[in-house]
């Protein structure tokens, strides 16, 4: 018997026989059991291979700060299930979830046409998405918000029809799934898009496929760089300017750290721009959203002397960006890396982007099917002639110790490389008190 939440997540991990599987029929089938197919709000939909959780993060701060009811759907969880499901950017509690757990749970067992009882099964994530919008529909919200996992087309969340439809940016990831190909990669975001919805794009150089799908369905592609844009105001680099063919804002930089998310709250604002018939958000509204939003494992600073900067890059766009910061903020000593990454990421590219800005790595294999042994790491590192200045740990814990010991008040400690390596930081490090710092 299933009462606490994570006996339900623990059973949840067996009961499907594979961890992806792809496809919306079963999904699609429970969800109506559940009376969840037309929800009563309306849904934007954020994919895309960067900038995701940013962007869903944004949204939901703007529209909360012009009043409205939200709800949020993002994953993987760093710390708590919780944290996927929020309402008013509240966690859902574990009764919520268990309850909603309860009710997916008995829908899964359908009678069909020959009247036989037939059972569906349904993977983790699958039931983490029906559980948000079972939330949603129960705590009776204004908008919901959802984040597309991987893929678009096939993703669980791409179940509902969207009434804004957001691609952040296209990068080559999960290659086992999706393949190595940018073009191929885009036409499976693009899933996402409605011919009923406006669809934006916050790539600054998109693959074609996303406006060859745009076309297909008879639906204006908003494009940045196109039909909105951005940039610093250069008489107050504490401003920007977001700008489309109608308005211009002069807006406050984000609370979130890097250039980057500049770009994801231009993503985000276009987004609100094309549905002020359904949703109005003031400029004001717009501000305070950006001021406020927040989230786990996005250049995050845990604690300042000596600094531990987490960040969640796993694959060469998020590095990129990622060896971007460390090289504008520098700090006076060592940078240590604490690193991992599954083994279905482009690893190699990843070190080669960060090697120049580390001085020492620190790696951990990761658990899981997907993980990546230790061996398997240093083979990775060997093979991109990066094998000095190589510390292996067998557990995070060990390594989290090893690097309290040995830095100095000016050194920095980088943490990244999945979101599995994040979470093992914040639950080994024990700098709990600056979690909401940066």
């Amino acid at each position: 018997m299933k009462k606490t939440l994570q006996d339900w997540l623990s059973w949840q991990e067996t009961l499907h026989l594979s961890e992806i599987d792809l496809g919306l029929e079963r999904i699609g089938r429970v969800a109506e059991q559940l009376g969840l197919l037309t929800p009563s709000f309306p849904i934007i939909t954020v994919a895309g291979t960067n900038g995701k959780g940013s962007t869903v993060a944004f949204l939901n701060e703007m529209l909360q700060a012009e009043g409205y009811k939200t709800g949020a759907y993002t994953s993987p969880h760093l710390i708590n299930y919780n944290e996927r499901i929020t309402i008013n950017s509240n966690e859902a509690s574990d009764a919520l979830i268990i309850e909603a757990f309860d009710a997916i749970n008995q829908a899964r067992f359908i009678t069909n046409k020959n009247n036989e009882i037939e059972e569906v099964s349904l993977t983790y994530f699958e039931f983490s998405t029906l559980a948000a919008m079972w939330c949603f529909q129960q705590q009776d919200i204004d908008v919901a918000v959802l984040e597309v996992g991987l893929g678009g087309r096939l993703d669980a969340a791409n179940l509902w029809d969207t009434n804004l439809a957001i691609i952040t940016s296209i990068d080559v990831d999960h290659i086992d799934w999706l393949g190595d190909d940018r073009e191929l990669i885009a036409k499976e975001k693009a899933g996402i898009m409605r011919a009923t919805a406006p669809a934006i794009c916050g790539d600054p150089t998109p693959p074609e496929m996303i406006k060859t799908e745009a076309e297909r369905l008879g639906i204006k592609l908003i494009q940045l760089n196109e039909d909105f844009s951005f940039s610093i105001d250069k008489n107050d680099p504490e401003h920007w300017i977001w700008r489309d063919e109608k308005i211009e804002l002069s807006l406050p930089k984000p609370r979130l750290q890097g250039d980057f998310q500049i770009n994801n709250a231009s993503t985000a604002i276009a987004g609100l721009m094309a549905i002020q018939d359904r949703l109005p958000t003031s400029p004001e509204s717009i501000s305070a959203g950006l001021q406020k939003a927040s989230i786990t494992g996005r250049l995050q600073i845990i604690n300042e002397s000596p600094e531990w900067l987490l960040d969640v890059a796993h694959n060469p766009h998020s590095a990129k960006e990622l060896a971007k910061y460390i090289d504008t903020h520098k700090v006076s000593g060592k940078t240590f890396a604490l690193f991992s990454m599954l083994k279905d990421k482009d690893i190699d590219e990843v070190l080669k982007l960060m090697d120049p800005v580390i001085d020492e790595w620190h790696i951990v294999p990761l658990e899981g099917s997907r993980g990546t042994s230790l061996t398997d790491l240093k083979q990775q590192f060997t093979d991109s002639f990066i094998d000095s200045n190589l510390v292996t740990h067998e557990r995070f814990s060990d390594a989290c110790q090893l690097l309290k010991n040995i830095t100095k008040d000016e050194d920095r400690v980088v943490a990244f490389g999945s979101f599995l390596v994040v979470s093992e930081v914040l639950d080994n490090s024990n700098f709990r008190r600056f979690f909401n710092h940066g």
